[in-house]
């Protein structure tokens, strides 16, 4: 008779650093055992020795408890379907048969008819990223593997060895939404992106015939995202930037004079460290744009003009974007922007208030919003500025005006008073 049984080992050798311990098979057949790693870990007073479950005290439990029902279903199938075809379910055999299952070569086809082999996730998500390396831009590469940090983050936690196609469950979803959200205060957008940078790993692996498991494509797996409240400068701030006088410190005044000019030209902070005196012709800035590929041409700005002049000609030095967000700040807060913004957040289903000073929240990719939404105000045609920007479609791109309701309502009165002076 062949017993199946989930245990844990609570020697000494087998209790890794942060407490926990692995999780095992046990199956034992007519006087002979062998154990089979689950991948999984848990806390020793976390288990549950009688129903050989995680108990709810033990974060990820109902996770970790799916994924054990699922593992040793696999070895109820393996023995049932020998006994079917009257094989004696040995140890061995048993053995066999599982490591077949994990390493299939045969019986399994692509779309063209070409057998396909096993891959694991943890081997896929690391062989897609070095592929798509020739074909993807490196802030895309960046992302990847920004994405793959924090399912580690995520795994470690969890004590959770490794992950298998069928880990991909409504269940998983809503642990990582718990984990990202509630436990670590990340926002909804930053678990949306979490969520569709996986989906296009899974995507990915599905059309290649290594992943059977479809759950992550139903609708309640979905990417989060909601409306971000961003700020802007408006003219009158840009001007205050201006007028603060910071010839005491060269760096600070390099960095306030680039990021004006990224005020009025548009231009991302990582395009600057490509550019040079080449790029500068005829009172216009020409670049070809490192995250889209796109060439665009803008003409200066009367204050760019006279930036770049007392420059000699040239741009201001480009530092680094972690300096420059840091240092941003600290000029802001120089130039009185000390205007209270309450940001509104959804952390889950639960919406959060946040209360900064406007200096708090200047960043690099501030100018860029700046540059459209100043624009979008004086009436600038949309389709006009998304060229400048490099925007493809005006979904994405109206998400950059950042324009409150009194602003739409100011610029509706003066459409309304200029259309009856002229009428």
């Amino acid at each position: 008779m062949a017993t199946i049984k989930l245990i844990i080992r609570q020697n000494k050798g087998s209790v890794n650093k942060d407490g926990s311990t692995l999780i095992l098979l046990r199956y034992t057949h007519k006087g002979q055992t062998m154990y089979f790693s689950t991948g999984l870990s848990v806390d020793p007073k976390n288990w549950d020795k009688v129903n050989q479950r995680v108990k709810k005290s033990e974060k990820g439990f109902t996770s970790k408890n799916m994924l054990l029902t699922k593992f040793k279903q696999k070895f109820d199938d393996i023995v049932h379907k020998a006994l079917y075809d009257d094989i004696e379910p040995a140890a061995s055999f048993v053995r066999s048969q599982y490591e077949l299952g994990k390493n299939p070569t045969e019986g399994k086809q692509g779309k063209r008819g070409k057998p396909v082999h096993h891959v694991s996730w943890e081997q896929f998500k690391n062989d897609f990223i070095e592929e798509s390396r020739r074909t993807k831009k490196p802030s895309t590469i960046r992302s990847y593997n920004d994405f793959i940090h924090l399912l580690e983050l995520y795994k470690k936690d969890r004590r959770i060895k490794e992950l298998f196609w069928q880990s991909f469950t409504l269940d998983f979803y809503y642990d990582i939404m718990q984990y990202h959200i509630e436990e670590r205060g990340a926002g909804n957008n930053t678990f949306g992106k979490i969520i569709k940078t996986l989906k296009t790993f899974l995507n990915a692996a599905t059309e290649r015939g290594y992943n059977k498991f479809l759950e992550f494509k139903t609708k309640r797996f979905k990417v989060l995202q909601e409306e971000v409240s961003h700020i802007y400068l408006n003219e009158q701030e840009i001007q205050q930037l201006l007028e603060l006088n910071l010839d005491h410190d060269i760096k600070l005044k390099e960095i306030r004079d680039l990021f004006v000019i990224a005020c009025y030209t548009g231009v991302r902070f990582g395009d600057f460290k490509q550019l040079n005196q080449q790029n500068i012709r005829d009172g216009r800035l020409r670049i070809k744009t490192q995250k889209t590929g796109q060439y665009v041409v803008i003409p200066f700005h009367p204050i760019v003009q006279s930036i770049i002049e007392r420059y000699s000609g040239k741009l201001p030095h480009a530092y680094s974007n972690m300096l420059v967000n840091r240092e941003l700040k600290t000029i802001a807060k120089m130039a009185g922007m000390d205007k209270t913004i309450i940001r509104s957040r959804m952390h889950g289903v639960e919406r959060v208030e946040q209360t900064f000073v406007k200096w708090e929240l200047l960043s690099t990719h501030c100018a860029r919003r700046s540059f459209a939404t100043n624009l979008y105000k004086q009436g600038f045609p949309t389709i006009s500025i998304m060229k400048i920007t490099g925007h493809k479609s005006e979904k994405t791109f109206m998400r950059y005006i950042k324009v409150t309701e009194d602003e739409v309502a100011n610029m509706l009165e003066e459409h309304w008073n200029t259309f009856q002076m002229t009428a």
